[in-house]
């Protein structure tokens, strides 16, 4: 399973934000790191873009995403292509580090925006209204 590199959120309504960086326990690959723009020295250091960023362990991350999430009503987690990818692979780390429970109870359901999106698109070209 990969590991997360990065959990970032936006409370809607207020505008307010979360951002960590994730310190790796497996590496990550090339073709990854052109994506994301994320990668490790050989020294154990973070660069995001080619700056180097603070990271903490994915226990300590999911702590402070879940005391910053708890500010707020029980939300919506949303995430593109989430059902593939990100959500599978946060559930094992909410699993792995005992915090699954606490992070239910921060957030009401789990929902992927890739179909939504291509739903939308698909719409626009055949002129339907949705």
């Amino acid at each position: 399973m990969p590991d997360m590199t990065q959990i970032a959120a936006v409370h809607l309504k207020t505008g307010f934000k979360f951002s960590t960086y994730v310190k790796t326990t497996v590496p990550i690959s090339s073709k990854a790191q052109k994506v994301i723009g994320i990668s490790v020295d050989d020294h154990g250091i973070m660069h995001v873009n080619g700056g180097s960023v603070d990271n903490v362990s994915i226990k300590t991350a999911l702590h402070d995403c879940m005391t910053w999430l708890a500010k707020f009503l029980r939300g919506n987690f949303v995430s593109y292509n989430g059902r593939r990818f990100v959500f599978p692979v946060l559930v094992s780390a909410l699993l792995n580090t005992h915090c699954f429970e606490t992070f239910c109870n921060c957030v009401s359901s789990f929902v992927d925006s890739l179909p939504v999106f291509k739903n939308r698109i698909l719409d626009s070209h055949t002129n339907r209204k949705i």
